[in-house]
């Protein structure tokens, strides 16, 4: 019953047929069959049996697998951005650190894998992991983020891509079960945060996502999964109309477009402190309603990315955005 009621939320969510929720993770080539082909990022993937050597990069691919708990089948994991997540950490424990950043070609391919599972497209090229058809011809498979193909973006990503790779990803290592009752727990969240917005009947709060500052603050634009997150959290990206996943712009648009709040990015090479140091001290940036009203909230790197934590992260963002659908939800769990 579980299943089949995490499978409905799911097509629901896509508004789809059960062929296109099918085919989200790839079709058996002939029925009882492990192979199978996988449609990812404009590559066909084939597999001819769920991966047993398994190697990831980046946080949002190492946390999606010890969610599906797949540690077992994983020979290595790299480029962590953060503490892995704490409801994870004994399993992210039990799986080798196969380098600080990404793992070199000739590095990669000393472990033997079978599998390499990237979040960023960018990954695969011939300076980093290898390029993916080069890895396709040593029988590695491969797969990444469908929301960060390589690449221009040239639309906003949708839930449907969320959960989709949630459900590729099982689908792959066919534990297709645990991924469904996952992608269903991530969606209830979302689904549930949404609902509490929309009694509240409130104007989205105008909202800067402060990722860091090289010169020009880099924000995210209208074609990036913080886009998809900031909407959902009753929010409104004021930078929205730029056609990127993420972009530079200049203090005086900032200024001019006056958020309400301001999410402080928290990372290695960029740390909430730094930001909030130079968004107090500034006089220009002192005028910012969200630095005079004190609005201004640090959020870990991995928390604004896709992956497992999308549902927390949607909650955490409303909480501050709208202080009354916390307490209802809190209520709500309470009674």
């Amino acid at each position: 019953m579980k299943r089949l009621a995490a499978a409905a939320l799911l097509l629901l969510l896509a508004g789809g047929s059960a062929a296109e929720e099918q085919h989200l993770a790839g079709v058996p080539l002939q029925p009882h069959s492990e192979a199978m082909l996988v449609s990812n990022c404009g590559q066909l993937v084939y597999f001819d049996r769920p991966p047993r050597r398994a190697v990831t990069v980046n946080q949002s691919a190492t946390e999606l697998l010890l969610a599906l708990g797949l540690e077992e089948r994983m020979i290595g994991t790299a480029y962590l951005d953060a503490a892995v997540h704490p409801a994870l950490k004994l399993s992210y424990d039990r799986v080798p650190v196969l380098a600080a950043k990404a793992p070199g070609r000739e590095s990669l391919l000393a472990e033997e894998p079978d599998f390499v599972y990237a979040a960023f497209g960018g990954m695969f090229s011939d300076a980093s992991l290898g390029r993916r058809d080069f890895l396709h011809g040593l029988g590695i498979a491969t797969y990444v983020s469908p929301l960060y193909c390589p690449g221009r973006a040239v639309r906003p990503p949708t839930l449907d891509d969320l959960l989709g790779e949630i459900i590729d990803i099982g689908g792959i290592f066919q534990v297709r079960d645990r991924a469904e009752v996952l992608a269903a727990d991530l969606w209830n969240r979302i689904k549930r945060t949404a609902e509490k917005l929309k009694e509240r009947n409130k104007a989205p709060l105008r909202v800067f996502l402060f990722d860091m500052d090289d010169r020009s603050p880099y924000t995210a634009g209208g074609l990036g999964p913080q886009q998809l997150l900031l909407s959902l959290a009753g929010a409104e990206n004021i930078f929205a109309d730029v056609a990127a996943r993420m972009t530079n712009v200049s203090w005086e648009a900032v200024v001019e477009r006056d958020p309400e709040l301001i999410v402080l990015v928290d990372s290695v090479w960029s740390s909430a402190e730094h930001k909030l140091r130079l968004l107090q001290t500034n006089p220009a940036l002192r005028q910012i309603s969200a630095v005079r009203s004190g609005r201004l909230l640090p959020m870990p790197f991995p928390d604004l990315m896709s992956g497992i934590r999308f549902g927390e992260t949607v909650e955490k963002l409303a909480a501050a955005i709208c202080p009354e659908t916390q307490a209802a939800m809190a209520q709500e769990e309470a009674d």
